[in-house]
């Protein structure tokens, strides 16, 4: 489990105890458990990531009646649907076979990405839905 906060004014952390509680009621009493306190480094964001999530889901998802909070859903279901992934014998899809496209743990060649987008933005653009060129 991966916590992200910030510190407030007295230079200490505001938790979500019952949070973190519920995800460590997997285990039982007495799990020795590692944590660790790093300051967070900003990253470089590839900007064809950025683009993506920013300029062509949003308005795809509005046109075809998705909420905001449903852009993680929305993208998985389109990178089913391009990488032709098959769900196992009960019917669900598994993280596993869904490639990350975008992801930092993503292996993807860029060209492969490329041709994500591009299919994304011919679907988008067969619904009618307008995406704002990067370039401009």
């Amino acid at each position: 489990m991966k916590i992200r906060t910030v510190t407030n004014n007295q230079r200490k952390i505001d938790l979500n105890w019952e949070q973190i509680n519920t995800y460590l009621s997997r285990w039982k009493p007495g799990t020795p458990i590692n944590i660790e306190i790093v300051r967070r480094i900003k990253k470089k964001i590839d900007p064809m990531r950025r683009w993506y999530w920013s300029c062509v889901l949003p308005p795809f998802m509005e046109h075809l009646g998705y909420d905001k909070e449903e852009d993680e859903i929305f993208h998985r279901q389109l990178k089913i649907v391009y990488f032709r992934v098959k769900p196992d014998k009960r019917g669900i899809y598994r993280e596993k076979d869904i490639p990350s496209v975008f992801g930092d743990g993503s292996d993807l060649d860029h060209e492969i990405k490329k041709k994500f987008l591009d299919w994304v933005l011919r679907k988008a653009s067969l619904e009618g839905v307008y995406i704002e060129d990067p370039r401009k």
